[in-house]
């Protein structure tokens, strides 16, 4: 009797440990709460677990959604990594479905007032520039390289991954201390992240450099939707009013699902679900 209630145990055990991993992001950033809310919501509604996996960002979230001997069988994206991904792995276009657009991610890039710097064109083609990107798996580092490569005559400056607060403090002391001339990051506008409370909180020392979209030109996913969109928001601001207005170029946040690791039924009772609660699952968008 001991030997099958223990065969038993293991066998609910294992029927109820996650099988089916998101992958997400950093430890509390947007693209991890993201997916521990739809883990709650898939829990609650199907009582289906989903294990939630942090990781670099995009770069890494595709690579392991197209693994096919890993767990990950749902991952957040922007859509240029996707794009950049796909460049590379064609085959990749057939292998996933959308299941949500998480909404748009735009490019913050701030700069040092005392630099003189007042546009990205000015930017690139600053002599021994360097701009900081945190993460060299993250989404923000791909944007860069798709800022420097969509028209190459305005100049290569370098790329270094930085810490952001380190690098608003090179930013600040500046002069022969640093190459660093600006440092990026990708979020969604309203979001006052801690880099954005510093710039808001320090007028005298940074600035948002704007970008143009006449001095870039973007590209397409295989649904024909554009990878990057040139806008102007509003930056650290919850309304209409406040935070800082900048000409910039934004992309998507994209849920996506494996075809090949998720049964129909799942891809129902997923689909079904961000029908119902995708805007609980995605929080406020831009």
């Amino acid at each position: 009797l001991l030997g099958i209630f223990l065969v038993t145990a293991a066998n609910s055990a294992s029927a109820q440990a996650p099988q089916v991993a998101i992958s997400t992001g950093r430890d509390g950033g947007s693209y991890d709460e993201i997916g521990r809310r739809l883990q709650a919501k898939m829990r609650a509604e199907h009582g289906f677990p989903i294990a939630v996996q942090q990781s670099s960002g995009s770069i890494q979230n595709l690579a392991r959604l197209a693994d096919p001997s890993g767990p990950v069988a749902l991952a957040l994206t922007q859509a240029d990594a996707l794009a950049q991904f796909l460049q590379m792995n064609a085959e990749f276009a057939r292998e996933y479905i959308v299941l949500g657009d998480a909404g748009k991610e735009c490019v913050v890039l701030i700069g040092s007032k005392r630099s003189g710097i007042r546009s990205f064109a000015q930017l690139v083609a600053t002599p021994g520039a360097a701009i900081s990107v945190e993460d060299p798996g993250s989404g923000a580092a791909v944007t860069s390289r798709y800022l420097l490569g969509m028209n190459p005559g305005l100049g290569t400056p370098r790329i270094v991954h930085t810490e952001i607060m380190e690098a608003l403090l090179q930013l600040k002391v500046g002069g022969a201390h640093t190459d660093l001339r600006a440092a990026m990051i990708v979020q969604r506008p309203s979001t006052k992240s801690e880099a954005v409370k510093v710039v808001l909180a320090n007028p005298d020392d940074y600035l948002l450099v704007p970008i143009p979209g006449a001095e870039l030109k973007s590209g397409s996913l295989p649904d024909e939707s554009a990878v990057h969109t040139f806008e102007r928001v509003r930056v650290g601001s919850e309304g209409t009013t406040g935070g800082i207005e900048v000409e910039t170029v934004c992309t998507r946040s994209l849920l996506l699902a494996s075809k090949r690791k998720l049964d129909r039924s799942l891809r129902s009772k997923l689909s079904g679900l961000m029908l119902t609660s995708g805007t609980e699952v995605f929080g406020k968008r831009d």
